[in-house]
């Protein structure tokens, strides 16, 4: 049975024989090996040729998490004393996590002072960078509200452009989970922030608790992937299953938005996100059609 819900990787064979033919054990005694996968990583995430981030560089503080979501845990404790704000349609991890007794609600133009913002870029909703993106920076950076940029999708998408020099970004964060078949059980990710605060994430990659089987698979993958893969390799099988399947293309690999036919893919926002991964796997991994 297709799944179209979610967010996965395209599902490629070729991708999964790769990593199956790793022997990831061999690093669980290499004591260099995480600083080489922060460089490895963010280097990779600059390199791409599809997407813009301008002055990345300022963000020094390079730390390994746990996928994207263990950077909105340590968002939500240092801003626990504020109102966090999100777009309808973003991560339902949010919700989720604030519903214990945080203080949030869906951000509906009302920004204001003592508010937290937290945006994907791509919007996970739209699978595109959000127009509004840059005229809530302005505002947050007026307003002195701290923002966490979720760049989960960041691997899978193209036409991100975004200056990242705004005082107001408190943390960027980026993963592997969406680049790769398979990569999202290895919960990896990094979180760049300009300076060291000694929070929990840095006190655990300070002290060395990672897990070095993921990374191990996750940097041969970048070594040997582009940041740019997604696109590069299935652009051709994307359009045709947004054409087969009467789906508005975004600039994200795995979505496709749908009209009134997929209504029940609604996730709270303007549109009807429908998760292509497995279409795309389907065309890509059966030659022979």
């Amino acid at each position: 049975e297709m799944n179209l819900r979610g967010a996965k990787p395209v599902n490629d064979f070729s991708i999964r024989e790769r990593i199956e033919s790793m022997i990831p054990a061999q690093d669980l005694y290499n004591d260099r090996l995480p600083e080489q996968f922060k460089s490895n990583f963010f280097k990779w995430i600059q390199s791409s040729e599809k997407n813009n981030l301008r002055n990345v560089w300022k963000y020094k503080n390079i730390q390994i998490v746990n996928g994207t979501i263990q950077s909105f845990d340590h968002f939500y404790w240092k801003y626990k004393e504020k109102r966090f704000r999100f777009l309808a349609g973003e991560f339902m991890y949010h919700k989720a996590c604030l519903k214990h007794g945080a203080n949030f609600k869906e951000l509906n133009g009302d920004l204001m002072r003592g508010d937290a913002l937290i945006l994907s870029v791509p919007f996970s909703d739209y699978g595109e960078q959000h127009s509004l993106t840059d005229q809530l920076l302005h505002l947050c950076n007026n307003l002195d509200i701290p923002v966490l940029l979720d760049f989960a999708y960041y691997p899978c998408t193209k036409n991100i452009d975004l200056d990242l020099s705004f005082r107001c970004i408190d943390t960027i964060t980026f993963s592997i989970s969406k680049a790769f078949y398979g990569a999202e059980f290895l919960r990896v990710g990094i979180r760049c922030q300009r300076g060291n605060t000694d929070d929990g994430i840095d006190v655990f990659n300070s002290v060395d608790m990672v897990n070095r089987v993921s990374l191990s698979i996750a940097n041969t993958l970048i070594k040997e992937y582009s940041v740019d893969h997604n696109w590069n390799t299935y652009h051709d099988q994307y359009y045709q299953v947004c054409k087969e399947k009467n789906l508005e293309p975004t600039d994200c690999i795995m979505f496709g938005l749908g009209g009134k036919e997929y209504k029940e893919f609604n996730r709270g926002g303007k549109v009807n996100r429908v998760c292509i991964s497995e279409l795309i796997g389907e065309k890509i991994n059966d030659r022979s059609k």
